[in-house]
């Protein structure tokens, strides 16, 4: 994350010198910040410089010769960057706007309607939204980190139990692989259909289950006696 005494590194891709100027004079019109702000005018510079990571955001125009921002949005977003995009075009098209956010740019600007006021909303709109995804990838990998290296059996399914993900000491506890058990459901493993029923008739009342004995069966019918606890997320 950028530390708040730094300057915001900004670079400008943009084929009219004209332009960057009056977008670079109004980004620095934005009181108490500090930006270091770079031009690019040619396409696959600038693609070279994004893939460097050396700026915080990144003023992308529609209109790059015979390529254009939309093109440049994609193939950036594809070779991992993280940081900010925001496309410029000279006249308001709402069809350009869905694709660009379509593309992963997180603002669309008409560049004759921009002024110091919807320059300083938008970086600070682009950089908090920037900051707020990279602590959702980092809880991320933290959460898959820790359920791949569980001990325990851990797995995550829709609301019929049919398993979306599970972690190896799934697969080792049922001696199925992976991707058979995407294709099952929990309640295939119950080694007494009256109990998948129990199961089932509890969840649709309480919504959860907390160390509940269960017998499953594995690939071999053996059965293994299990501490059953599941609980439901809403998104």
């Amino acid at each position: 994350m950028q530390a708040s005494n730094l300057p915001t590194r900004i670079l400008i891709v943009e084929d009219d010198e004209d332009d960057f100027l009056i977008i670079e004079a109004c980004i620095k019109d934005i009181p108490e910040k500090a930006f270091r702000i770079d031009w690019c005018y040619d396409y696959n510079e600038a693609l070279q410089r994004i893939g460097q990571g050396r700026y915080d955001l990144y003023f992308v125009d529609y209109l790059l010769g015979a390529k254009t921002g939309l093109e440049l949005l994609k193939e950036a977003i594809a070779m991992g960057c993280e940081e900010p995009l925001v496309l410029l075009t000279g006249i308001g098209n709402r069809d350009l706007d869905v694709q660009a956010m379509n593309f992963g740019a997180v603002d669309y600007l008409v560049k004759s309607e921009i002024n110091t006021e919807k320059l300083e909303r938008c970086i600070r709109y682009a950089l908090e939204r920037s900051a707020y995804i990279k602590a959702l990838r980092v809880n991320e990998r933290k959460f898959r980190n820790i359920f791949e290296r569980s001990k325990d059996a851990v797995f995550l399914t829709s609301d019929d139990l049919v398993f979306r993900d599970v972690n190896a000491a799934t697969s080792e506890l049922f001696k199925y692989g992976k991707e058979e058990l995407m294709r099952m459901s929990l309640y295939d493993l119950f080694a007494r259909k009256e109990a998948a029923d129990q199961l089932r008739d509890r969840l649709s009342q309480t919504g959860e289950v907390e160390d509940l004995e269960v017998e499953l069966l594995t690939r071999n019918r053996e059965r293994r006696n299990c501490i059953l606890s599941i609980s439901w997320e809403v998104y």
